[in-house]
């Protein structure tokens, strides 16, 4: 048996009606948005002859990343080493690590789930890293792809300059143990520009900043095979430039508030629907008569706009926090507060650490319970 409100809404899966039913706090994820949006990005990658290596840091959810692959994905990319191997324990194989490691635990345990069939890529920004893979690779008996990491305007990790970026794929090339794969440059800061116009041109700049680092790899006899990067703010963009070959969107498959200002197509319309929900339940009033709810900061990341509030399908207001576990609704002009009882769905402010608070994901198809996934990488931010 599932432990926590997953456990007590097993016995609902399949049952008409059951969506209303739920126990809660629960995490939803409403399976026809989350088909539209995952086929609509898959499609759209088809038809611009780039690849996919969407980001598990959305979701850390194996089901998810399968359905991802069955869709055309070419492998799933994870922020952290634990994230990666849960995912692989659960029966994903092609797996990037996109940000480079200074342990030399967590190098060896990623070589030796290589050695026992993990197909990884990781990155890497120095040299000593390029050696502490290689050498870890070759203990475990295994190969290990890398790619070298390059900043294009983050300012988090990787090399900026063209030499820089020679010397390590030398390095690579010549390690034994590892496989030069080519480049990650993910323009991070592009993603959340909300003016279409002023996001492409933040992406022409990073673009501006990556093509010297490709066209001193290729004038070196070290041209990239993959050229990794990209988000669910600038897919389109990338799609269109064609310098990437392959983009890292995460949250289109979920989506949250952060993303709603940001005009993706550049036609004042939404892209992708909001299909990741949290459900919760009126638990009474204050005495100024605002309805509280069993959600608050354990429940919903709240590092981004106020979820909004639905009832009955019909949007109400907004939550307001009242705590760790609980939230204020904050219903709109002319709208009575919901009565103890009612039970609301509710956006994310932020998709990718709401998810690292919940055992489960229950996935809803209309009005009924369809199944109950475990989020097998929750929590494991090492």
């Amino acid at each position: 048996m599932k432990r926590g409100v997953a456990g007590l809404n097993e016995t609902l899966i399949g049952l008409p009606g059951s969506r209303a039913q739920l126990e809660t706090p629960a995490l939803l994820l409403d399976a026809e948005r989350f088909e539209t949006s995952l086929d609509r990005l898959a499609q759209l990658a088809r038809l611009s002859g780039m690849g996919l290596r969407p980001h598990a840091k959305s979701h850390k959810c194996a089901a998810i990343a399968e359905r991802q692959m069955a869709a055309g994905a070419l492998g799933i990319a994870c922020a952290k080493t634990g994230e990666l191997l849960a995912l692989f324990e659960a029966g994903l194989t092609k797996l990037m690590l996109t940000a480079p490691v200074s342990s030399r635990l967590k190098i060896d345990r990623l070589t030796a789930a290589a050695a026992r069939g993990l197909e990884l890529i990781v990155v890497v920004d120095r040299l000593e890293l390029v050696a502490a893979f290689g050498a870890s690779a070759r203990a475990a008996g295994t190969h290990v792809a890398v790619l070298v990491d390059c900043d294009t305007g983050l300012g988090r990790t990787g090399v900026t300059a063209a030499e820089e970026a020679v010397a390590l794929a030398r390095a690579i090339a010549t390690e034994a143990g590892l496989v030069y794969a080519g480049v990650q440059a993910y323009a991070g800061k592009v993603q959340h520009v909300f003016d279409h116009q002023e996001r492409r041109a933040a992406n022409h700049l990073a673009n501006a900043a990556l093509t010297p680092i490709l066209v001193g790899l290729r004038a070196a006899g070290l041209a990239p095979e993959i050229v990794s990067g990209g988000g669910t703010g600038s897919h389109l963009l990338d799609f269109e430039d064609g310098i990437l070959t392959e983009v890292q969107a995460g949250s289109y498959v979920l989506m949250d508030e952060g993303y709603r200002p940001v005009d993706v197509h550049g036609t004042g319309e939404p892209v992708f629907d909001f299909a990741m929900l949290v459900l919760v339940s009126v638990i009474g009033h204050s005495a100024n008569g605002e309805a509280i709810t069993d959600g608050g900061s354990k429940s919903f990341a709240v590092d981004g706009p106020p979820p909004r509030v639905y009832r009955d399908g019909v949007e109400i207001g907004t939550i307001a926090w009242a705590g760790d576990e609980f939230g204020r609704v904050k219903t709109y002009d002319g709208i009575a507060p919901p009565p103890a009882g009612a039970r609301l769905e509710c956006t994310v402010p932020h998709c990718d650490p709401t998810a690292n608070l919940h055992d489960f994901i229950h996935v809803v198809r209309g009005e009924r319970l369809e199944a109950i996934w475990p989020i097998e990488a929750r929590g494991l931010s090492d």
